[in-house]
């Protein structure tokens, strides 16, 4: 039985360098591969590395923030107009999960001085916790003008704010590029931070 083995180790060894003799010589023979690699335009690659066009995204990647009548006007200045990168924070006051976000965003801005400006909204007063988690956000009762118009903004379907905690991000050209719901990753939040302030 070992000579069997051993005979068909031999075989095996003899083929694969029968096999590979031949195909070192069939490149061999084949023309040379161009050793000379196309120029490239530094300058190029280094505009695409800087922020890309969100306006040029044919993706649904990337989404404007809404501008209609239902968002703050302070927010809207911030956003649109001084476009400066943003982070919006709706919670619920009431809420242990909330109040561990906050110390996240507190600690990343802290690290990151001007990286984004923030704007919280306590919208916990008007919404309802389900049985799942989400929330469902009731505008009867809503006496003040700017509860109104953070509630009506926590609806806009840009935004869509279905659970507290919940976080918008926005970078300089006044899109939204990260949201996140829920208890945040310090880590992963302060990436999002340092890539919409570029």
């Amino acid at each position: 039985m070992r000579r069997v083995v051993a005979a068909l180790i031999v075989v095996v060894l003899a083929l694969s360098l029968a096999g590979c003799s031949s195909g070192a010589s069939s490149s061999s023979s084949s023309a040379p591969a161009s050793t000379t690699a196309a120029p490239v335009n530094v300058s190029a690659a280094a505009a695409a590395a800087t922020v890309a066009d969100r306006s040029a995204n044919t993706s649904d990647t990337f989404v404007a923030f809404p501008t209609g009548a239902n968002v703050p006007a302070a927010l809207k200045q911030r956003i649109t107009v001084e476009k400066r990168p943003t982070l919006i924070y709706f919670y619920d006051s009431k809420q242990k999960t909330s109040a561990e976000v906050r110390k996240i965003i507190d600690s990343v801005r802290d690290d990151n001085k001007g990286a984004v400006d923030l704007v919280v909204y306590d919208i916990g007063k008007y919404t309802t916790t389900n049985e799942d988690g989400s929330v469902t956000i009731k505008t009867q009762d809503i006496t003040s003008p700017d509860d109104r118009a953070a509630v009506e903004l926590a609806r806009d379907p840009a935004i869509n704010v279905t659970f507290t905690p919940f976080i918008v991000v926005t970078d300089s050209q006044g899109y939204i590029v990260y949201t996140h719901r829920g208890l945040a990753d310090r880590a992963f939040l302060e990436r999002e931070v340092l890539r919409a302030s570029r």
